[in-house]
């Protein structure tokens, strides 16, 4: 126990240590969403969707634009109560939320391996889980209400404790309504527990306790906005029609290249000594490289610049290192099918499946919750003999420079949008004419601040003399009549110039794949480019 205490106190201090640079990050992407849900809770708490905004160049319904549940934005609102509305104590807020991710990863490493410490470690050193930990949105608070509803199921079937699978169907229903997906663990845990021993089929009634939670909450939110919102985002990602012309294919390369981008830990835990399943993982890992680079579309022209294969390259080797973790999975449970490797496999693949098939895009932050099977799956894979202290500890090394570069270039471009915009605030506060801006996430947030306006495409009303922003690479731009605006001024706001993880003409598409080949590109980035026009 005393070793125990001591391990998870070094995981908490290595979390904060390695969080902690990122504090000070802009608000970013999806982050206003979270917040303006925050604030409209601190004044209306039982109405968290009842306000419109401005998210696709004109507004909507807060219900319409907002495809996650309202427990993240409680948790802000409660926060924001005690500490404020700051960058700094938000974060910090949400940096409790990451170490007990890790802390729980480490929970469940126990159970299933050797190597909980190296495990838990390659969870944390992963671009995806940095990334998402420096954010204000949901998806590490699902990570530690997804593995700590885990850990106490677990614990619940060992000690037969009736109490501990209980809390573990409240923490699943909390992860339900943080983020829908959290709904998965209820299959996910249900066939793990017959799988372990049928007998224990009793214990699965209290898995109704989610499922009641979330129709309860489908019913309110359908009487109170008229429109089911678990329901509705069901249908939201068969819908858009982004996906649409995606070839089954082409989604499962993709898929791949991110799954391999996000979590490349398996990279430098190979090859092992056993010969057998070094090939079973090389052979799909390599065709799947070649498929790739060949098959994926690279248009349009705008998402890779003029380093279309350098990126192609960069892809295909993900897709192949993603490739080889789904052949490991599957390899694992052909060789043991024992009840652990059951819920390892389904964890795993059940989240690749969601996110590469099922979810509006590809993105990394959706592929998050299965960062700790892949750790944990790749210590179990490790043989005894190849377990000395070498082999263990040296890929973190690599594995925490690489996930530390990319959580840098995200905070540089992050704060890029936020210097833009105190920039913009001192040139344009005392304009007597309305500074308008386009686009949307961080810098429509720091911009409303200090109260410019967000364009609205149906009815905005433009004069002579009124100042228009436009950021380059953002989203929701409308075209602009050249021949009612002085030609533009360009300015440029830098960013990591070698690393991107949303850089226009990068081919890096961490938030969404619908921008980018790849989570994140080694290449040459360009600052970011804002347009200021002035109205004739």
């Amino acid at each position: 126990m005393q070793s125990i205490r001591k391990t998870q106190l070094f995981l908490a201090a290595i979390a904060v240590a390695a969080l902690a640079p990122f504090l000070h990050k802009a608000f970013h992407i999806d982050d206003p969403l979270f917040l303006w849900m925050a604030q409209q809770i601190a004044k209306h708490p039982l109405d968290p969707y009842g306000f419109s905004v401005n998210w696709a160049s004109f507004p909507e319904p807060m219900w319409a634009e907002m495809q996650n549940p309202p427990l993240c934005s409680y948790f802000i609102a409660v926060t924001a109560s005690l500490v404020g509305w700051s960058e700094r104590a938000l974060h910090c807020a949400f940096l409790f939320l990451a170490t007990m991710s890790i802390l729980g990863t480490s929970a469940i490493a126990r159970r299933f391996c050797r190597e909980p410490l190296v495990a838990a470690l390659l969870t944390l050193f992963t671009p995806v889980f940095l990334v998402s930990a420096t954010n204000v949105m949901c998806d590490v608070m699902l990570l530690a209400l997804w593995v700590w509803s885990i850990e106490c199921w677990l614990a619940g079937l060992e000690r037969n404790r009736w109490w501990l699978l209980v809390l573990s169907a409240l923490l699943i229903a909390a992860a339900t309504l943080t983020k829908y997906f959290g709904i998965a663990l209820v299959p996910l845990l249900g066939v793990y527990t017959l799988a372990r021993n049928w007998r224990s089929s009793s214990r699965l009634i209290v898995l109704v306790i989610p499922l009641a939670a979330a129709a309860a909450y489908d019913f309110w939110t359908r009487s109170k906005y008229g429109h089911g919102l678990l329901s509705a985002a069901i249908f939201y990602a068969r819908d858009t029609p982004m996906r649409s012309s995606a070839s089954a294919f082409t989604q499962l390369l993709s898929g791949l290249c991110f799954l391999g981008g996000c979590l490349f830990a398996p990279l430098f835990y190979a090859p092992l000594k056993r010969i057998r399943p070094l090939l079973c993982v090389a052979v799909p890992a390599a065709f799947v490289a070649i498929c790739f680079y060949f098959f994926v579309p690279t248009s349009p022209e705008w998402l890779l610049g003029t380093k279309t294969a350098a990126i192609q390259l960069e892809g295909a080797f993900f897709a192949a290192i993603g490739a080889g973790i789904v052949a490991l999975v599957i390899f694992d449970l052909a060789r043991d099918r024992s009840a652990e490797n059951l819920l390892l496999a389904l964890w795993l693949l059940g989240t690749f499946g969601f996110a590469t098939f099922l979810n509006w895009s590809i993105t990394a932050r959706t592929l998050l919750p299965l960062a700790p099977a892949v750790a944990i799956l790749l210590m179990r894979s490790v043989p005894p003999s190849d377990r000395g202290l070498l082999l263990r500890y040296w890929p973190i090394i690599p594995a925490m420079i690489m996930s530390l570069l990319v959580a840098t270039a995200d905070y540089r471009h992050a704060n890029s949008a936020r210097q833009a915009s105190n920039v913009y605030q001192q040139r344009f506060r005392n304009e007597n004419a309305t500074v308008w801006f386009q686009s949307h996430w961080g810098f429509q947030y720091y911009m409303q601040q200090w109260g410019a306006t967000p364009l609205n495409s149906l009815d905005s009303e433009l004069r002579s003399g009124d100042v228009m922003i436009i950021p380059s690479n953002n989203t929701a731009i409308v075209q602009i009549d050249e021949s009612k605006i002085f030609p533009p001024q360009e300015e440029f706001f830098p960013v990591l110039p070698f690393v991107s993880v949303f850089g226009r003409g990068t081919g890096a598409g961490f938030y969404t794949s619908v921008r980018g080949l790849v989570p994140w590109s080694i290449v040459e980035t360009a600052p970011e480019l804002y347009y200021v026009a002035r109205f004739r």
